[in-house]
């Protein structure tokens, strides 16, 4: 997996059609570990995009492309379908 180079999404689940993409940024958390940022810009049902961050280790990239869509997926899920979303 490259990272910063940008690739889109769109599935549905339940009721619910998910567009968007995400991409892979290095990221230095502040106690000096390295790993990367996934950075996800979500559509649900066509409304304005939202952007999300989240921390992952950086064997995430070393995952098949079938496992980090799934992941992608997971995580748009989990952040859409918080109260805070």
């Amino acid at each position: 997996m490259i990272m910063n180079l940008s690739k889109s999404f769109h599935f549905h689940r339940d009721e619910n059609e998910y567009k968007g993409n995400y991409l892979f940024r290095k990221n230095t958390n502040q106690g000096g570990d390295n790993g990367v940022c996934l950075v996800l810009n979500v559509s649900v049902n066509d409304k304005k995009e939202k952007l999300y961050e989240v921390n992952k280790a950086m064997a995430t990239l070393s995952l098949t492309n079938e496992l980090i869509e799934e992941l992608v997926a997971e995580e748009v899920i989990g952040f859409t379908s918080s109260p805070t979303a």
